[in-house]
């Protein structure tokens, strides 16, 4: 492996992963280099995550996963949460707002359609970072210990709690790990098999939620809707309905439609930018944050459409013409962000050496989910978006996830998505402009200023500078200014993609603490 020092940029030969943490990205790497193909290798990194990340990923929470073979067939995989049968009005507190989870039976499916190993090997290395512990990461450990005090309510969560006043230095979960070694022996039956979906729902009913089994072993994984855009001269797959690819796709044809970006953000890129990604927004059909239904929402099929894009280049050639001039700013003005906590999500992106690859993102709601643990395993339960606002009986949550796959002329580019709920589209969006039209590396193209909405105000990279900055200050309300970290961030993306050379490489996003690992050898080599 080759190494980019103070780019984050990992260069390899072979398969390559892209993860939230360090932990996960090295277990994905571990699969490839015994034998195992990018489908393998994501099962591996996502069972790590839930380990390893546990404000953001859970085992009984959710995920998105597109899949290209070396071949360019492409698949989506949706392993969403879903609202129990029983519940007929809003919940959202403790173990009474929880999702039923999707995530096993997607990894299970993925595996089962795509992967070479046996399951209970692409398992093991996650359970036994489990059984062996892991010392939290820097941003994960300033989250983890905001959150502490809501862990601390629940008995079932005391493996994440030490000794409530600060984050475990090195967190171990055995039943976790047992949970993960049965998952290998048993796959998706692991929670859907009648005598395992009947205790895990007759724990949560002692714990005040509604869980049947029959909502357990009717949630199984389905094939996702993959959507296709074009930017430039490269297609973008992402996934459907069961996401937010159409938003992603309508922000990328846009833009496609306008001049191509320069080497450095300038005051008017950043302003087109927003308006690209406020227009995106207010077209959902879904109000942010919810699944409430918008009257005045755009179809999602009118959302990728070219005709639609069309209108909306329009409208905000318009918009532009009529801003007001940059203000000058002060460079005490560029201090540092007031301090915010979002909620979240992880993703992770996987290469082999034979070109198949996997973008994931999976997900329980806010840091942490509901802040309570199964019974039994000791395992963190997803909140339910559906459940706060249309609990519909067993309709599956639909988050902004949009795992995302980029191709010139048939070859693999790009493999991204990113966390970050709302969030997401516009950064996988500016990471395409960034390595596209910008022309830069993958690693200077993630940690390159980007813009955002977040709660319907502008949020920009500080180091984006004094004329960017001034430029949207001088538009309305004041921008949020972003950091490296957590705190405020504008989207957390993990990539890797192959190089004109037919060299993978891969980069992590700085406001996280990611990391890119490398299989060295031949490990995942050969046909899918």
């Amino acid at each position: 492996m080759m190494k980019d020092e103070g780019l984050g940029l990992s260069r390899a030969a072979g398969g390559i992963v892209a993860a939230g943490t360090p932990y996960a990205a090295e277990i994905g790497a571990e699969i490839l280099r015994s034998g195992g193909n990018a489908a393998d290798a994501a099962v591996a990194t996502a069972l790590a995550l839930a380990v390893s990340d546990p404000a953001n990923c859970s085992f009984f929470g959710r995920g998105q996963f597109l899949w290209r073979d070396s071949d360019g067939r492409i698949e989506a995989v949706d392993g969403a949460t879903a609202v129990p049968l029983a519940v007929r009005e809003p919940r959202i507190d403790g173990f009474a707002g929880a999702g039923i989870p999707g995530l096993p039976q997607a990894l299970a499916r993925l595996h089962t359609c795509h992967g070479r190993l046996a399951l209970d090997q692409v398992v093991a290395p996650a359970a036994r970072l489990a059984e062996e512990g892991f010392a939290p990461t820097p941003q994960l450990r300033a989250v983890w210990q905001r959150r502490l005090p809501d862990l601390a309510q629940d008995p079932g969560a005391a493996v994440y709690v030490g000794d409530g006043r600060a984050v475990p230095g090195r967190c171990r979960h055995l039943r976790l790990a047992a949970l993960l070694r049965d998952f290998g022996r048993r796959g998706s039956a692991v929670l859907t098999a009648p005598d395992r979906a009947e205790a895990l729902a007759a724990g949560s009913r002692a714990r005040g939620g509604v869980w049947q089994a029959r909502d357990l072993m009717a949630n199984t994984a389905r094939a996702g809707e993959v959507v296709t855009g074009r930017f430039r001269d490269c297609e973008v797959s992402s996934i459907g309905r069961q996401g937010w690819g159409h938003t992603l796709i309508q922000m990328l044809s846009i833009l496609d439609a306008l001049p191509r970006f320069g080497a450095e953000l300038s005051p008017d890129e950043a302003r087109l930018l927003v308006l690209v990604i406020r227009h995106a927004l207010d077209d959902r059909p879904q109000h942010l944050g919810t699944l409430e239904p918008r009257a005045e929402g755009v179809a999602l099929a009118q959302l990728a459409s070219a005709a639609h894009a069309r209108r909306r280049v329009c409208e905000i050639l318009d918009e532009l013409r009529r801003l007001p001039a940059a203000e000058q700013l002060d460079p005490a003005d560029l201090a540092a962000p007031s301090v915010t906590m979002d909620r979240d999500t992880t993703h992770a992106s996987v290469l082999d050496a034979a070109g198949n690859c996997v973008s994931f993102t999976c997900s329980i709601g806010p840091h942490f989910g509901q802040g309570v643990a199964d019974p039994e395993h000791g395992v963190l339960l997803a909140r339910s978006y559906q459940m706060e606002t249309r609990p519909e009986p067993g309709a599956r949550d639909v988050t902004e996830m949009c795992p995302t796959i980029v191709t010139r002329d048939g070859k693999l580019l790009l493999v991204l998505g990113a966390a970050g709920s709302e969030r997401i589209p516009g950064a996988v969006m500016q990471v395409i402009v960034n390595v596209i039209d910008r022309g830069l590396p993958l690693a200077e193209a993630l940690a390159f200023p980007r813009v955002t909405i977040k709660r319907n105000l502008p949020r920009v990279h500080r180091h984006a500078g004094a004329a960017v900055i001034g430029a949207l200050r001088a538009w309305g309300p004041a921008p949020e200014l972003a950091g490296e970290g957590h705190v405020n961030h504008l989207g957390v993306v993990h990539a890797v993609g192959m190089t004109s050379d037919g060299t993978a490489v891969g980069a992590a996003d700085p406001a996280w603490d990611g990391a890119v690992r490398m299989a060295q050898g031949n490990g995942g080599a050969g046909e899918a």
